[in-house]
């Protein structure tokens, strides 16, 4: 038993040692900076967003499993995609295990944040915003997981999308709770989708 107990932490303190925390801060090259980090990612890793605006003008990507993207709160730290000029989204995810936390993503050309085939996404107080208002030329989704497994929605806030602020379509295992969708088309839509729960 000792013996079993020795190995299990020493197999998990060898994990934790692996993972690291890759930090990007608002510049100039923030955008290069945050894909970068977004491909040489490994599974474990958080990728930090410090507080500031980051102003990003192309779609940005992740395929890695087992990642954690963070900030410093959807007030404080901001994705503003309002120069975007490619990428039909703010952020596509096509990974499994990945947790979105504490940032915003403000007017993207098309969906802010979306992931499809993703087994475990967590969004946690993401804020996803035209801030212009509603208009027809906002882009259709705020958040937008579809073909997904086991997604959490919590505390998230989605303003002024031209289709849903919350859209989870063809996908399984669904919470969406402690959240706010304000001037969408629709408020928080779940389509074709099995096991979904919707509260507070």
């Amino acid at each position: 038993m000792r013996i079993l107990l020795i190995i299990t932490l020493f197999i998990f303190s060898s994990f934790n040692a692996v993972s690291k925390v890759i930090i990007v801060s608002p510049s100039e090259n923030a955008q290069e900076q945050i894909q970068e980090a977004m491909i040489l990612a490994e599974p474990g890793d958080e990728i930090q967003l410090t507080t500031g605006v980051y102003q990003i003008e192309d779609g940005l990507s992740l395929d890695i499993d087992n990642v954690i993207i963070t900030g410093n709160g959807h007030e404080n730290t901001v994705l503003d995609f309002s120069n975007q000029m490619t990428g039909a989204q703010g952020l596509m995810i096509t990974s499994n295990g990945i947790t979105l936390k504490d940032f915003a993503i403000i007017n993207t050309k098309g969906d802010a944040i979306k992931a499809k085939g993703s087994d475990g996404i967590s969004f946690l107080n993401i804020r996803t915003e035209w801030t212009e208002g509603p208009k027809a030329s906002n882009g259709a989704y705020g958040l937008y997981p579809v073909e997904s497994k086991n997604v959490l929605i919590d505390g998230c806030i989605a303003i002024g999308a031209s289709d849903a602020g919350i859209y989870v379509g063809q996908s399984e295992n669904i919470i969406v709770k402690n959240s706010v969708a304000e001037y969408n088309v629709a408020g928080i839509e779940i389509e074709n989708s099995y096991f979904a729960d919707v509260k507070d």
